[in-house]
């Protein structure tokens, strides 16, 4: 980023800058190691959690095994993960934890670099309120411990990868004496919008990636806690049932794609967690709508995802499973799509077992990059069986779930399934869509998104 090419670009602009925050935030070395407290396993292993039904336990990775790999696809992990934590929290089908993520080690790094705290990455800071500070009702983020080491710090509490808002822009210019970066600055964070949404916003732009084009800036740690938002837990589905009871109740399925292009933090985490055998600090999340309880088990249900979207599904059938052995089940039929049959189609094995034990009543499957495949999405597959669908939705003792990309495959599975409505019924699409809507508020049509 060429910032004098930037500054000539938008050299036509009226700055209007707008008002300096009020800082409030005091950090300070601390040097009395006997005031501060044994350092916690993850920084925010004890602040409140975002939907959280528990508290924070440690689990390890018992077993782990890659189970989708190769060219054009992601790489899939299977963990089982392990507790010697007594959680007494019976999950259901379809809840989801909250995984408590990292930032990169080397944008650690080069923030460390960058402000020239290397030296001091292990020193151990107390984060005040500033009793100079004239701003009103000044707390500190309950996600920041009021004593931590500047690396654990960055690592596990400040995301990072956030857009930076204008109000932060502002206080990085009071923080860089270099005029060209002062100028630039100044665009980003002017009143007038049009830079900001050019440089920042359209392209997403991170706080860590802008720092690198401001070299001389160099903010205090307190700047940085004041606008930094929080790292927040990454949610993901558990794969697995218990009951309630044995020791079930201490292990975890959970089931991740890594894109190796563009690696994300959680993922990149569980991946070095796997191979080093580190811990992972989670926390169960109340549950949603999107649940399969005892009374869903007479019910016609209908389960469509997409890649590791069948994830939650896995748990709704080891349910069946074991409430096969007690009562007769409905039918459930899974739709479900992948790239290529052969490289990551995942847990075909267990799906065609589940199959053979009657526990999946149906299963249909689309490749969307397979050149011979018969169906690409499932979608397709909605299309080729959509009397049978409309007949089970019509059906009052009928669920339908989604899971899947809120952007993409939630809107276009949705707006197929209304077409189809449409279609078998003869009425319009409008008449359609009002059926959805009604489904989805009876509870009959429950999603759950990813975004």
């Amino acid at each position: 980023m060429n910032l004098s090419d930037i500054i000539q670009q938008y050299s036509n602009i009226a700055i209007k800058l707008p008002p300096v925050n009020i800082t409030y935030i005091k950090t300070s070395y601390s040097d009395d190691y006997q005031e501060i407290p044994s350092e916690p396993k993850h920084s925010q292993i004890n602040c409140c959690q975002p939907f959280e039904a528990t508290g924070v336990f440690e689990y390890a990775i018992n077993s782990y095994k890659i189970i989708a790999q190769g060219e054009d696809i992601k790489t899939v992990y299977d963990l089982t993960l392990t507790t010697e934590s007594r959680t007494d929290h019976a999950y259901h089908p379809g809840d989801t934890v909250g995984i408590l993520t990292k930032n990169f080690d080397n944008d650690v790094s080069n923030l460390l670099n960058h402000l020239e705290l290397e030296s001091f990455a292990d020193r151990t800071i107390r984060i005040e309120i500033d009793p100079s500070t004239k701003k009103k009702a000044a707390k500190l983020p309950s996600y920041v411990p009021s004593t931590v080491q500047i690396v654990k710090l960055f690592t596990e509490c400040l995301d990072l990868k956030a857009i930076p808002k204008k109000l932060f822009i502002r206080a990085l210019l009071d923080h860089t004496t270099d005029e060209i970066e002062q100028k630039f600055l100044s665009l980003l964070c002017s009143k007038e919008g049009r830079v900001y949404d050019d440089i920042i916003l359209e392209p997403r732009l991170s706080f860590i990636a802008l720092l690198k084009s401001i070299p001389n800036c160099k903010p205090p740690i307190s700047i940085l806690i004041e606008h930094l938002p929080r790292l927040m837990p990454r949610p993901y589905s558990i794969a697995n049932y218990h009951d309630g009871t044995g020791q079930q109740s201490h292990k975890l399925r959970i089931i991740f794609s890594l894109n190796e292009d563009r690696p994300g933090l959680t993922t990149t985490m569980l991946r070095k967690c796997c191979l080093d055998r580190h811990s992972i600090f989670l926390y169960f999340r109340k549950s949603t709508r999107f649940v399969y309880v005892d009374d869903d088990i007479q019910n016609e249900v209908v389960m469509v995802g997409v890649g590791t979207g069948i994830a939650p599904y896995l748990s709704f059938l080891e349910k069946r499973s074991l409430a096969l052995k007690r009562n007769a089940l409905n039918n459930a039929w899974l739709i479900a799509g992948f790239r290529y049959e052969k490289s990551s189609y995942i847990c075909r094995d267990e799906l065609e077992q589940y199959g053979k034990e009657r526990i999946l009543s149906n299963r249909t499957v689309a490749f969307s990059r397979d050149p011979g495949a018969q169906f690409r999405y499932v979608q397709d597959l909605m299309e080729a069986n959509k009397e049978a669908l409309v007949k089970l939705l019509c059906s009052a003792d009928s669920k339908f779930y989604v899971c899947g990309d809120g952007k993409m495959m939630l809107p276009q599975v949705g707006r197929k399934l209304s077409e189809i409505v449409s279609s078998v019924q003869g009425i319009t699409q409008e008449e359609s869509d009002s059926i959805i809507t009604e489904l989805k508020k009876s509870n009959r049509y429950i999603e759950d998104i990813w975004l």
